[in-house]
């Protein structure tokens, strides 16, 4: 590891990223291990049920009923920045639900606020109705570039997503991605009209948040889950086979450790 962290500091990288990507490269042995074997395997590997996913899973039937959109959010970050991840797992949702939508007659309405996501929420939910077999269903309107981070601040965007909740006929108010404090902003609307809400973020200071006003919270890591659960494919099962080893293997490190400072040996 040692070695490992020398050449990449060497090479350019900060501290922080050499340490960063020097535990990624052994997460790959057993993702790309489990890639290999998963689909050569005659069953996928059983997942602990989340009832969100299982929730979103249902959700344009509720909408259909009262013939309202729902109103989808990947979050306040880029495609480019440390929160990446968040956003992805904001993306998959709404490629999940821009599938569903296209099967029925629910348009999904779709808000951002960073400039490299909005052209990616236009392409996801053009695919969808590509892919579904009705491209000419397909608005360019679905989505809305609500408005940009100023000074760094999301609210702006809080603002203008708390207008389409409070004036726009929406059944249902799903947000997953990179949140802040306007994380709450965007919930109260739906929140004080008793709206079905599905949202979730991995901050830890916006998880009191996410229990606080969604219908259906995801917590955490949880959201980083999105591809597997909704998407059902195999690199997403095995990158979460691969994260469960590496903790189980870094636990058993940590335990390790600390015997042996205990013992003295360390």
């Amino acid at each position: 590891m040692s070695v490992i962290l020398d050449l990449l500091e060497q090479s350019g990288y900060n501290p922080m990223q050499a340490f960063m990507l020097a535990l990624f490269l052994p997460f790959l042995i057993p993702f790309f291990y489990f890639l290999y074997r998963v689909p050569r395997s005659t069953s996928r590997p059983r997942l602990r049920g989340i009832p969100a996913y299982e929730a979103l899973k249902k959700l344009l039937s509720r909408a259909a009923e009262t013939g309202q959109a729902v109103h989808i959010s990947v979050g306040t970050a880029s495609i480019a920045d440390g929160r990446a991840a968040d956003t992805m797992a904001g993306l998959y949702t709404l490629e999940f639900l821009a599938d569903r939508a296209a099967n029925s007659d629910i348009p999904p309405l779709v808000t951002v606020t960073d400039p490299t996501v909005f052209p990616a929420a236009l392409d996801q939910l053009r695919h969808a109705y590509e892919r579904q077999g009705y491209p000419e269903e397909y608005r360019f309107e679905q989505a809305r570039f609500i408005a940009p981070p100023v000074n760094g601040s999301a609210v702006p965007y809080a603002a203008g997503v708390m207008d389409v909740l409070n004036h726009e006929p929406v059944a249902a108010n799903v947000m997953v991605g990179a949140f802040g404090a306007e994380f709450l902003l965007m919930a109260e609307p739906g929140a004080q009209r008793e709206a079905y809400q599905i949202g979730g973020a991995s901050d830890p200071a916006v998880l009191p948040f996410v229990s606080l006003t969604m219908t259906e919270p995801l917590f955490g890591e949880e959201i980083f889950a999105a591809g597997a659960y909704l998407l059902n494919r195999v690199g997403h099962y095995t990158s979460l086979i691969a994260q469960d080893i590496f903790r189980l293997a870094l636990v058993l490190l940590i335990l390790v450790v600390v015997l042996l400072r205990a013992l003295g040996l360390l």
